[in-house]
């Protein structure tokens, strides 16, 4: 298991167009960029489970499902911030661990 933190919005490369020999040109963002953390699992056997998305927010937004297929399995929560915590902790551990692990 495994938790991740993603800034949405920020590239992992860009190009930065500027004048020629300007050392080292900066690239800058707003500040106005949301977090989303993903925890994601795979078992000792390989089983990938399905991952759980943590959004921020006071609500769910259907925008966030938007980009799901049928078939694809994922669980959503939110938070104030975007980041997990020990309420979403346990939901990760109840909802996904042991209802996709239980057999083995």
């Amino acid at each position: 298991m495994d938790e991740k933190g993603f800034l949405m919005g920020v590239p992992l490369r860009c190009k930065v167009i500027c004048r020629r020999n300007r050392p080292t040109p900066r690239l800058t963002m707003d500040g106005s960029r949301e977090w989303v953390t993903v925890i994601e699992t795979i078992s000792g056997d390989g089983q990938v489970l399905s991952p759980f998305i943590i959004n921020k927010g006071a609500a769910h937004y259907a925008g966030w499902y938007a980009g799901l297929k049928r078939g694809d399995k994922a669980v959503f929560g939110i938070s104030e911030k975007g980041w997990s915590n020990e309420k979403l902790g346990l939901r990760w551990l109840y909802e996904v661990f042991n209802i996709e692990t239980q057999e083995r």
